[in-house]
């Protein structure tokens, strides 16, 4: 308006009007500019969490200037590899005066999963917003939200077959099965008196130890039958009922390892059945991060059309079938075949128990997971 006053009434007021905000959009350039180059941001997220647990992007910002400085523009994208969904947090930061900041932002742990954190946007304005000029950032983390673990009791309703001793033993890898020697080797100073070798020890003249082999039959399979949405079709299952379903594989899982009772997880990825053995801490805990870090199939019930073929492939006798549907065709065909229990996250399992006769049904709501359920028969 200033310069069409100008041009139509020659009037040097509106001359100066024009001068005054040219100079004011060109200090602004020279503030962004400098500001997006001179502003340096880190980011920091803390690797893992409970579903539900507050976690918090943080993020660091400084600068080699004493300029006023202007908003921080800041997108982040965070995607759940497990579920297949991106969700993104946009925010405006006021850094304010000083030369350096320091901001926390909320991060979705709903649902459980591991997540992918990247930034999709970083800018800087100038004090008045007129200008935006990009800052480098190329950041990428992650961060892992596992779900609850119950302090859950899993009768047995039969003795398994096995604890750490089997009928065959994997010669690759020493484990806990002391009835079958894998190696012998030199005495050292941490090994326990009882894996000392006496007889042998006095034949060579030295102590040497025995080191336990590690069954490679397991009796016991926890299968996981998730998806994110029904087999049938229907609405998709919610984060909370993904998460329950994963807490009470977790917590099963965790209280057949305190009976001793070595087993097999199975859990479907892509096209197949991918499965992690559980005779430890350490194997439990990569069989947590396997099971929240594999991308889940679009619908349930995929495994259960590849279980002959897998039964076939191992050796297993005891089946449990966590799930949030139950097949009861499906179900019922795995009954032949294998002592199967099956544990239904969500009310309507506890409509179908009447007619499980097969096999074991036991169907646990969601909102009494935490709360009420103690112990899980299988």
């Amino acid at each position: 308006m200033a310069i069409v006053a100008f041009v139509g009434t020659n009037d040097p007021h509106a001359l100066g009007v024009v001068a005054f905000l040219a100079l004011v959009l060109a200090v602004c350039v020279v503030l962004c500019v400098v500001q997006a180059r001179t502003t340096t941001v880190g980011f920091h997220v803390a690797k893992a969490c409970r579903v539900g647990q507050q976690l918090t992007l943080e993020l660091e910002a400084s600068r080699r200037t004493w300029l006023p400085a202007g908003r921080i523009d800041l997108t982040v994208a965070c995607r759940n590899v497990m579920l297949d969904e991106t969700r993104c947090l946009s925010v405006v930061l006021e850094p304010g005066w000083g030369r350096s900041w320091r901001f926390e932002l909320p991060l979705d742990t709903s649902a459980c999963g591991a997540v992918e954190v990247s930034v999709e946007r970083l800018g800087a304005s100038d004090p008045l917003c007129l200008i935006r000029r990009r800052i480098g950032c190329s950041y990428g983390g992650s961060y892992t939200v596992y779900p609850r673990l119950i302090d859950l009791a899993v009768p047995l309703e039969r003795a398994p077959r096995a604890r750490f001793s089997g009928s065959s033993y994997d010669r690759t890898r020493k484990g806990q099965d002391m009835s079958e020697t894998f190696d012998i080797r030199e005495y050292r100073m941490a090994d326990p008196l009882h894996s000392i070798h006496w007889k042998l020890s006095s034949k060579m003249g030295e102590l040497v130890v025995r080191e336990a082999s590690h069954p490679s039959n397991y009796d016991i399979l926890v299968l996981v039958d998730l998806g994110r949405a029904p087999a049938g079709g229907g609405d998709p299952f919610a984060a909370e009922e993904i998460a329950a379903a994963l807490s009470l594989t977790a917590s099963i899982s965790y209280d057949l390892l305190r009976q001793d009772l070595c087993h097999k997880v199975a859990s479907m990825t892509g096209d197949r059945l991918v499965d992690t053995m559980v005779d430890a801490p350490a194997s439990f805990d990569a069989m947590l991060d396997a099971l929240v870090s594999m991308p889940m199939p679009a619908t349930s019930g995929a495994c259960l059309h590849l279980f002959d073929q897998y039964r076939r492939d191992h050796d297993f006798t005891k089946t449990v079938l966590v799930t949030g549907s139950v097949d009861e065709a499906a179900c019922a065909r795995m009954a032949h075949v294998t002592d199967l229990s099956v544990v239904c996250v969500g009310c309507e399992g506890l409509a179908v128990a009447e007619s499980a006769a097969s096999y074991a049904l036991v169907g646990v709501p969601i909102e009494t997971i935490e709360d009420r359920v103690r112990s899980v028969a299988i």
